[in-house]
């Protein structure tokens, strides 16, 4: 199918995916160094880096997460060393743990229970229509 180049600024269907799968990433990232800055369900007492911890649970509430470039761009003016965790840990997760098979087989299996919810829908509301109209003509 040929996807209108105006549709997504110019860009394909499959970029902007890309994109916001990014920022998905980084989100992964984040929660990601925030439990092993906590010490891996231990709590903050156990923290091994508590500074870091607050840092980054001081974003995540602060900074709405739009944009994963964004987001990192703005963590490497405060902390440095932080953001370029994330994003390793974002690079890692991209290549080695999103398991992209799954991702495609539940889109295929949601994309077709949504289509035949909508339908359904649609049908029941058809089909309250039609009856109502037999009910007033058979009244009038």
């Amino acid at each position: 199918m040929l996807v209108p180049s105006d549709s997504f600024g110019g860009r394909s269907p499959e970029k902007k995916a890309a994109d916001l799968l990014r920022t998905l990433f980084t989100f992964c990232a984040a929660r990601v160094v925030l439990a092993q800055l906590e010490g891996s369900g231990r709590g903050s007492l156990a923290s091994y880096n508590a500074e870091s911890y607050d840092a980054l649970t001081k974003m995540l509430h602060e900074e709405p997460m739009r944009d994963g470039d964004v987001w990192v761009e703005k963590l490497l003016q405060q902390n440095e060393m932080l953001a370029l965790r994330i994003m390793e840990v974002r690079a890692a997760y991209c290549k080695d743990d999103f398991e992209w098979h799954m991702m495609q087989s539940l889109a295929n299996k949601d994309m077709g229970n949504a289509n035949v919810a909508l339908l359904r829908s649609n049908a029941e509301k058809s089909f309250k229509r039609a009856s109502s109209s037999k009910q007033q003509d058979a009244e009038s």
